[in-house]
């Protein structure tokens, strides 16, 4: 493999910035090939996770919120963590984020390269309804990076009670928690570099630095850098990405400080997979969802692309004020300019007919978007006897703001899309306007949550509550002048009890709740600028847990009923808080060790999504647009030795119903092979990993509400990883 040419303005800042990082660590990189290949390296000490399973694929504990670490068997819902090693298999440089998620059962993928949409059970979510280091909104919707995360931690259904403030901008997390853990540096000295190649020609290059300083190594240092350019699996689909993040932590024994800071660059020139079908159109030119089409096909043309540029800073403190009381802050801030972004009007191509015709308008927007974050919060234990209280008490405020493009152009102003999706799309009379952006909306959250985990004997008992104060104000684009203010509020509770008869088994049954911003009425209706309430989501949820011997497993019953606004009319149209949709079903879990040499991750779901409430009782009973009942991940590794293993994955996804059950996606199973081989070249250890993505380069549709998502082709990847 040879490495990329650093040749444009963001790679030359990155080196840079990496060269100086490094010089700052106290070591040389060697001036030439040469002197690389016969100079004698130093023992490379690998570390494995304390609390990883066997196959370190999967780990037993996990942050839950306000809560802290805890055993996945100490949770009263069910919650799975992720690791490195999973996030490294399963994260090519050009897959979608979904590639990782999709290892939880609960996780459906719904997504592409360009965005982070995903579902947990059922329920839409995508990477702004992410957290990153415990801290909402600094995640963004536009193909969230993973280079620098070291773990993944999943909390299945709504639970604002143990979070705080949910979420800062366009989706909340209703259907569960996803929290993104950054890379810390490791005990022993580390530094990585990774060259990969990927698609029909993209060629990635990371470098992973970890180094701990001071008498007790009480200071840490770890810095990742991306740098990623080519054209992925997709014909003429390219895509740029730069990246780079720096983690400082400090530790000793009165305090833990974590600071992650970052920046990253991300270009993608076509490469479009999200459709939608004529709704008019239903029952008459459509009869039926038109079978999936070549899945390596770009449905792009010259112009269309999506750019993108930010900054994070996560903030993370906590100190001991005695044995039994400590402190915490939580803070960040997220920068993020979408500069491009070029598409089909609703962000999708539209089919008219059961040929695959297209026809729509083309949009052309950009938005800017900022958001911060600050929580502060007390900890303590309190026994009062035989009986041990685990007492949080926090507040939390979030800032959010939005510009939006002052003239976007999305009414066939700047062109039009039309072709079929066997034979390909052409843009029609295409040009690119200037786009100014202007301030839209500014939103402000206040939050005090207050939980107590009361332990007695072998029983457990979580008593929590969250309340919520939020503030939107809209503003006009063009003059920055506010248009309306708007408040609401809501109270969360949570509530979970868990019994454990033996160290290796849990029981559990638990309430949580979440909620969204108030809606302001639009102007259409009778209505209108009526402040409706916070949406709720509101989940009961039983089951119980086992581990043992390098096993873990759970299973879990869960009830999730959702709220939304929903069309009334009452001699004139109203806007209403009156509907209801609800999720039921069974999530089922199983990592670890099957046999020797033999390591397993996966699990299934079964999902009953209805629509109870609807406008004028048209849908109640049909199934919710989009949620499949069947939900598959099975991941099986072989370790015939220390240096060889072979690792496949099989994903499956059941039928799913669309147009309140007018039409049907097909069920779908798709398969991932890959290889990993240790050796040593001069004394330094080096992987070699193949992995084959969607192995039968199998073409399908998964439905995203009404929405039709083309799968990603056959993608091989090659890496080489060396521990210098």
């Amino acid at each position: 493999m040879r490495c990329l040419p650093m040749i444009n303005k963001h790679k030359k800042f990155l080196t840079a910035a990496v060269f100086c990082a490094i010089a700052s660590t106290g070591f040389v990189l060697t001036a030439s090939a040469e002197e690389t290949m016969t100079h004698d390296l130093d023992e490379v000490v690998v570390e494995a996770d304390k609390d990883a399973l066997p196959g370190s694929y999967v780990k037993t504990k996990g942050s839950i919120g306000i809560l802290g670490e805890k055993s996945v068997l100490d949770v009263p819902f069910s919650n799975m963590n992720i690791t490195q090693k999973t996030i490294e298999t399963f994260g090519g440089p050009n897959q979608p984020l979904q590639s990782i998620l999709a290892n939880n059962p609960a996780v459906r993928i719904q997504g592409t390269t360009l965005h982070n949409d995903f579902s947990i059970r059922g329920i839409k979510g995508n990477g702004t309804s992410s957290y990153l280091n415990g801290i909402p909104g600094l995640m963004t919707q536009f193909a969230a990076p993973t280079f620098m995360i070291g773990d993944i931690q999943f909390i299945s259904g709504p639970n604002s009670g143990i979070t705080g403030i949910p979420s800062t901008y366009e989706t909340t997390a209703a259907g569960g928690i996803v929290n993104f853990v950054s890379k810390k540096a490791t005990e022993a000295p580390l530094t990585r570099y990774r060259q990969t190649f990927s698609g029909k020609g993209s060629f990635g290059e990371y470098l992973d630095v970890s180094r701990r300083f001071g008498k007790d190594k009480e200071w840490g240092v770890r810095i990742n850098t991306e740098l990623l350019n080519g054209n992925t699996a997709i014909d003429s689909n390219d895509m740029e990405a730069q990246g780079i993040f720096a983690n400082i932590d400090h530790r000793d024994k009165k305090s833990n400080t974590n600071l992650l800071v970052g920046y990253r660059h991300l270009n993608i020139e076509g490469g479009a997979r999200w459709f939608s079908l004529k709704a008019a159109a239903i029952g008459k030119e459509i009869t039926k969802v038109p079978s999936a089409p070549e899945a390596s096909k770009n449905y792009g043309f010259d112009g269309l692309a999506k750019e993108s540029e930010g900054y994070i800073i996560a903030l993370n403190h906590e100190q001991k004020m005695n044995a039994d009381w400590k402190w915490f802050l939580n803070a960040g801030m997220n920068s993020n300019k979408l500069q491009r972004n070029i598409i089909g009007a609703s962000s999708n191509f539209v089919i008219i007919n059961d040929k695959g015709d297209v026809s729509n308008n083309l949009m052309s927007t950009q938005t800017v978007t900022k958001n911060y974050y600050a929580q502060l919060g007390i900890n303590g234990n309190i026994k009062t006897g035989a009986v041990n209280h685990d007492v949080t008490l926090a507040l939390d405020k979030a800032w959010h703001s939005i510009e939006g493009a002052k003239n976007m152009y999305n009414n066939g102003s700047m062109g039009s899309v039309s072709g079929n999706i066997y034979s390909g799309l052409q843009g029609n009379n295409v040009w690119y306007p200037s786009i100014e952006t202007g301030l839209s909306s500014k939103d402000q959250y206040w939050g005090i949550s207050l939980a107590d985990t009361v332990k007695y004997k072998k029983a457990q008992l979580l008593l929590g509550v969250h309340k919520h104060n939020a503030s939107v104000d809209s503003y006009n684009k063009i003059t920055g002048r506010v248009t309306q203010t708007v408040g609401s509020d809501a109270l969360c509770p949570t509530y979970g009890f868990v019994y454990q008869p033996d160290e290796h088994t849990s029981l559990y049954a638990s309430h949580s709740e979440n909620f969204d911003k108030g809606t302001i009425v639009a102007s259409k209706y009778a209505n209108a600028g009526e402040v409706l309430n916070p949406a709720k989501t509101k989940q009961n949820e039983i089951g119980f847990k086992y581990a043992n011997a390098g096993f873990l497993t759970s299973l879990g019953i869960f009830n999730i009923k959702q709220a939304n606004n929903i069309e009334v009319y009452k001699g004139s149209t109203y806007l209403q808080q009156d509907g209801e949709q609800e999720y039921q079903g069974i999530e089922l879990s199983v990592n670890g060790k099957l046999a020797d040499k033999w390591n397993f991750m996966g699990g299934l779901m079964y999902l009953d999504a209805t629509q109870n409430k609807t406008q004028n009782g048209t849908n109640d009973g049909k199934t919710v647009n989009g949620a499949a009942k069947w939900n598959a991940v099975a991941v099986l590794e072989y370790n015939p030795d220390e240096k060889f293993s072979i690792v496949g994955r099989a994903m499956y996804t059941g039928k799913a119903d669309i147009y309140n059950e007018q039409l049907q996606t097909p069920s779908y199973m798709t398969y991932d092979l890959g290889v990993n081989y240790k050796t040593a070249f001069n004394k330094t250890p080096v992987t070699l990993t193949a992995m084959c993505y969607n192995l039968t380069d199998k073409n399908y549709w998964t439905a995203y509400g009404n929405n039709l998502i083309l799968s990603s082709p056959r993608t091989l990847m090659l890496s080489a990883t060396f521990d210098i």
